[in-house]
């Protein structure tokens, strides 16, 4: 496969999700799953396929939390990338259904994971949603795997305010990479940079210096609901996440569709 060219495209419009006979209409259908996925995973939580999907596409994915396990997940895995030493990916996200999500309320909704792990982390890079202690905003919490010594857990982390969306759904865009640390500016490798409702690609949300050097390359990729949090699980049990829209690629940024 030739560097910069799009790995796969797993956009719920595209590729195994998309509506049959009816393709715009409120009576298209969506496949089961896992469809174009390599597979899914559902304990104590649930995945489902509904339309319309957003931005125009016939399907999206719900995914919601079901028990107050602390194995409980809901989500659907990319096994495409071959240990990527540069790895981007995007997707549209809708959250509004998380009503007062505090910050003892954390979820994963995303992860890029490694078969060859370091320090016994084996995700790469993940990002979480949480909300303020009032429980009035939200944001998207960005964890990378890294040796620096700032590290905790085997993560460096920042994040960004989930705002800017179009009738509460999100386009979040990734750019790992693998090295010794990203310049203050970006450039190097080591670490991601993040775009949250921002398809400029010189002018990154965040950016996020991770020393992971020592890590493998991006051997797969879990979209939907993993790690929620005990008061997550209590409070937010049976509320749906939806995502739409996934694309990953090497290196090519992949900005508007």
């Amino acid at each position: 496969m030739k560097v910069n060219a799009k790995m796969k495209s797993l956009s719920l419009a595209v590729a195994g999700l998309v509506g049959f006979a009816f393709a715009g209409s409120a009576m298209a259908q969506c496949p089961a799953l896992p469809g174009a996925w390599s597979g899914q995973v559902a304990t104590g939580g649930a995945l489902a396929t509904s339309t319309p999907g957003f931005s125009g596409t016939n399907c999206k994915l719900d995914a919601q939390i079901t028990a107050n396990l602390g194995s409980a997940s809901a989500f659907v895995r990319d096994d495409t990338p071959a240990g990527e030493e540069r790895y981007r990916a995007q997707f549209l996200i809708n959250v509004d259904a998380l009503a007062s999500l505090n910050t003892a309320q954390p979820v994963r909704v995303f992860a890029a994971i490694t078969d060859t792990p370091s320090s016994g982390v084996s995700e790469v890079v993940k990002l979480t949603v949480f909300g303020n202690a009032a429980g009035t905003s939200k944001s998207l919490g960005i964890l990378a795997a890294a040796s620096n010594s700032s590290a905790i857990g085997g993560f460096v982390s920042t994040a960004v305010p989930l705002t800017g969306g179009t009738s509460g759904v999100h386009r979040i865009e990734i750019d790992w990479s693998k090295g010794t640390g990203l310049a203050g500016d970006g450039t190097g490798s080591g670490g991601v940079k993040v775009w949250v409702n921002n398809t400029t690609e010189a002018t990154p949300s965040q950016i996020l210096s991770a020393n992971n050097a020592t890590w493998g390359g991006v051997d797969s990729a879990a979209l939907g609901l993993a790690q929620a949090s005990p008061s997550f699980r209590s409070v937010q049990a049976n509320r749906i996440v939806s995502f739409d829209q996934f694309d990953s690629r090497r290196s090519t940024f992949i900005g508007s569709p």
